[in-house]
């Protein structure tokens, strides 16, 4: 079981490149995916950011947004004791990182994240980082 990240889905949703092949891997390699609630709406964010920039044509956005609402993600509702484990991080990590981390926590997975941050804190928090696709 793994949580995750916003980041290594979009990357996996859009890039063609080796680090895009590595988060795609990660994810096949397991089938049962966790996530803070908040996360399709990071992605697609994500995604809608990208087009602005010129980084995304909108045809790849809208097939890659249509692929985040299919996906079979277990999505965790921030219940009291998620949003406080995470209130509790706040000095180490966001809020929205510390949602990932404490999903994580409660369920005994890992992260799957592209983020070097959330990467280290998770380590130094003794939570197991599947992979960081860098």
């Amino acid at each position: 079981m793994i949580v995750v990240d916003a980041g290594v889905l979009v990357l996996a949703l859009t890039s063609s490149t080796p680090q895009g092949d590595a988060a795609r891997a990660v994810l096949k390699g397991d089938d049962g995916w966790l996530a803070p609630a908040h996360m399709p709406g990071e992605v697609l964010r994500t995604l809608h950011k990208a087009v602005l920039r010129g980084q995304l044509n909108p045809e790849d956005a809208e097939v890659a947004a249509d692929a985040v609402t299919a996906l079979a993600i277990e999505y965790v509702l921030p219940d009291a004791l998620l949003l406080r484990t995470a209130w509790s991080w706040r000095h180490n990590i966001s809020l929205y990182d510390g949602l990932y981390v404490a999903v994580a926590a409660e369920r005994s997975a890992a992260i799957v994240t592209i983020d070097g941050r959330l990467a280290s804190a998770t380590d130094q928090l003794g939570i197991p980082v599947a992979i960081t696709v860098l």
